[in-house]
């Protein structure tokens, strides 16, 4: 039996106050995950930049697409990039994972380019990763005809 004065009674009701709180108040109309898969456009970058110059920039267009594109990527000529989508609510996770590999050739600057349709025209809070450089970046960004976000990603 617990000793009501003692200090281990106290710890467990903090604990169950606080899953009832949880119980009370936590949410329960999540909607369910939405997952989308993209494939980059990928092309050589000619444009002289600085090494440090890694971004991510989403571009709202009068069609209610948005043009994600991503700059600061070395590939190898042949390789391809995807970015995989998983949509929850106002929150977005976009993840740029490789593609086909290529072991021929010197890694180049590059630029990768998709315009995707299944962004909604709501507020949104976006974490972006990158599995090819480990890079990331938080932003958020509105689906709108003239909206434009560009995110400096770090690692």
């Amino acid at each position: 039996m617990i000793d009501i004065h003692s200090i281990e009674f106290y710890v467990l009701a903090l604990f169950v106050a606080f899953a009832l709180v949880g119980l009370i108040f936590g949410r329960s109309d999540r909607s369910a995950a939405r997952s989308h898969l993209a494939a980059f456009d990928v092309s050589a970058d000619v444009a002289e930049r600085d090494d440090n110059d890694h971004w991510v920039r989403l571009s709202g267009r009068p069609d209610g697409t948005v043009l994600i594109e991503r700059q600061g990527l070395m590939l190898r000529p042949g390789e391809t990039v995807n970015l995989v989508a998983t949509l929850i609510d106002d929150k977005a996770t976009l993840v740029e994972k490789p593609g086909v590999a290529s072991s021929s050739g010197n890694a180049e600057p590059a630029v990768a380019r998709v315009v995707v349709d299944w962004m909604p025209a709501q507020r949104m809070h976006i974490r972006y990763e990158s599995e090819l450089t480990g890079e990331w970046g938080l932003l958020t960004f509105t689906n709108r005809e003239t909206a434009v976000r560009q995110c400096q990603l770090r690692h």
